[in-house]
């Protein structure tokens, strides 16, 4: 088992790689596939990116890296339509799976750029199942126990 590999600050680590990379990931992912993210961070020397994946009113496809809350009609109307027709659900299912394979795809591409934090990108993710078959070497297991 690989497991996590976590580091302190004071250590010989490369902390600006691994920040460049969590920007690599997440702000690619949001421009060119709207894909919410809610936040980046690096936490005892992995990376975090936090995300979810489909769309839930038009607000969210315009800036997905942003939250409306407002008592305007707009945001009224956005919500309205959301949630009562079924606009959403058609879309989400033709986009889910292309941002599940964009992401797969933009970490791979992160992993390539800086192999010597492969440990320290893949460890921590929130859908490292997605990164099988995708990622050369990566198995779910190693990271992450499932206890029944």
């Amino acid at each position: 088992m690989k497991g996590i590999q976590e580091h302190y600050y004071g250590e010989d680590f490369d902390w600006y790689g691994l920040e460049c990379a969590g920007e690599y990931i997440g702000n690619w992912l949001a421009k060119w596939v709207r894909l919410p993210i809610y936040q980046i961070k690096e936490k005892y020397g992995t990376l975090r990116i936090y995300c979810g994946f489909g769309f839930s009113s038009f607000y969210s496809i315009w800036r997905p890296r942003h939250m409306w809350v407002s008592k305007y009609w707009p945001y009224s109307l956005d919500l309205w339509i959301s949630y009562n027709t079924p606009i959403f659900k058609w879309l989400n299912s033709i986009v889910i799976p292309i941002q599940e394979k964009a992401y797969a795809w933009r970490y791979k591409k992160a992993v390539q750029k800086w192999p010597h934090l492969y440990n320290e990108i893949v460890s921590m993710t929130d859908h490292g199942k997605l990164f099988e078959g995708v990622i050369p070497g990566y198995c779910h297991s190693d990271y992450w126990t499932t206890y029944e």
